[in-house]
């Protein structure tokens, strides 16, 4: 009889034909061979279905759920997390990668410690392959180590609610942890739920995940901060929070983080929507949203930059027409900045290939300099031996090397 494998990595995919075998291949190469691979196709009506279907006949650690329509990310985990058999769960979006150690060193880790929940840091890319800091979990202080904690002793741990995250499968299932259904952000609730319940807690911020960022209609749902959903959404998601963290004394401790959270980098990325956005989306901020920080207390604000705080000052005070001025004007200076930064990119460009150009004729010249020299240094010696050859001329060569000789003594 097969041993269950030690972790069990759950990924739901949706049309993401262009990353899905990328994100495929990180998990198939990690050097931790003991893995399953759930994957959950909801619906796809891309080349998804078919790329899934290629893996899971060359890799027999793939399994495959079909969703029969489009159930979203939370069904899909929650049909992951059901069959899941590993000692340990985590989860992978389908256009997201990991390094290729990764869960070898977070089962160590977690292991040697039976941790509950092992927190890791993750790095923002893009398609071009650039690579920046999460803002999140910069926040959340992946500076070092730490074994047998919890989120209580290091309350910044609430900035990352993102899915990165290493959970004993057992640990799961004694507290019935499900994904909330038909909303999106659902990843920050099922975080913080975990992070409130976990009382051995590692933080390793020697693994990396490799968090994409989409552009453009690439842009994947939870980006799309200016659709009237997602604020719905996130702020069903946020009250469901505010509830966890209202229900015992424990968890109210962490409430002026949470509320310093939403207001540095949850509520402002849709207070700057509302230059761009419909009556509905404004509506909505102004019936559910500005009531909500108006109850936040007034610290939370301290550490917010200049112009952050006006924008709020601006928000609660309905001032909405200076507000989205001043949003029109930071939106126009980004764009030119955007453009100027390309410009400087494309102009630096071109003086490397003009100063790569300069290089290779300064080494044509050196070339044919040093040429020219050994060409008639060349000449000199063919004149040398062919005077040597002959007997006078063997003479009258030692003689004129013994003078000067003495004239370099002289």
């Amino acid at each position: 009889m097969k041993n269950n494998p030690l972790v069990s990595i759950i990924i739901p995919v949706y049309n993401t034909e262009e990353y899905l075998e990328e994100c495929l291949d990180s998990l198939r190469n990690q050097t931790l061979k003991d893995i399953e691979i759930i994957c959950i196709d909801d619906a796809s009506n891309d080349n998804s279905s078919e790329i899934l279907n290629y893996y899971v006949n060359m890799d027999d650690r793939i399994k495959l759920l079909k969703n029969k329509f489009n159930q979203g990310q939370s069904i899909s985990r929650n049909r992951g997390l059901e069959i899941a058999t590993g000692e340990y769960v985590t989860f992978l979006d389908s256009d997201d990668l990991m390094q290729r150690d990764a869960y070898e060193k977070l089962y160590k880790f977690a292991h040697d410690y039976n941790h509950d929940l092992v927190v890791f840091d993750a790095v923002r890319f893009n398609d071009e392959m650039i690579e920046w800091k999460s803002v999140l979990h910069t926040k959340a202080g992946y500076d070092r180590v730490y074994t047998k904690t919890n989120v209580f002793e290091h309350k910044n741990l609430i900035y990352d609610t993102s899915i990165s995250k290493f959970i004993k499968n057992d640990f799961i299932k004694r507290n019935n942890f499900k994904f909330l259904e038909n909303v999106l952000y659902e990843d920050l609730l099922f975080s913080m739920q975990v992070l409130c319940a976990s009382v051995n807690l590692g933080v390793y911020p020697d693994v990396k995940y490799y968090w994409r960022v989409r552009y453009g209609y690439k842009k994947s749902v939870t980006q799309s901060v200016s659709e009237i959903k997602n604020l719905k959404d996130r702020m069903t998601i946020i009250n469901k929070i505010l509830k966890l963290l209202n229900s015992n004394s424990r968890n109210r401790s962490l409430l002026n983080i949470f509320y310093q959270k939403l207001v540095e980098i949850d509520i402002i990325q849709f207070i700057n929507q509302l230059d761009s956005c419909s009556s509905e989306y404004q509506q909505v901020m102004y019936d559910e949203v500005k009531p909500l920080v108006l109850k936040f207390p007034i610290e939370v604000f301290d550490d917010l930059d200049g112009i952050d705080k006006v924008k709020y000052i601006l928000f609660l005070n309905d001032l909405w027409d200076n507000l989205i001025d001043l949003i029109e004007s930071q939106r126009y200076l980004k764009e030119e900045i955007k453009d100027l930064k390309s410009r400087n990119r494309e102009l630096s460009n071109s003086l490397k290939v003009k100063n790569d150009k300069l290089k290779k004729q300064r080494d044509v010249n050196y070339v044919l300099e040093k040429n020219y020299q050994l060409k008639k240094e060349n000449k000199t010696l063919k004149k040398e031996i062919k005077t040597v050859k002959s007997t006078s001329g063997w003479l009258k060569y030692k003689i004129d090397n013994i003078y000067k000789r003495l004239f370099k003594k002289i």
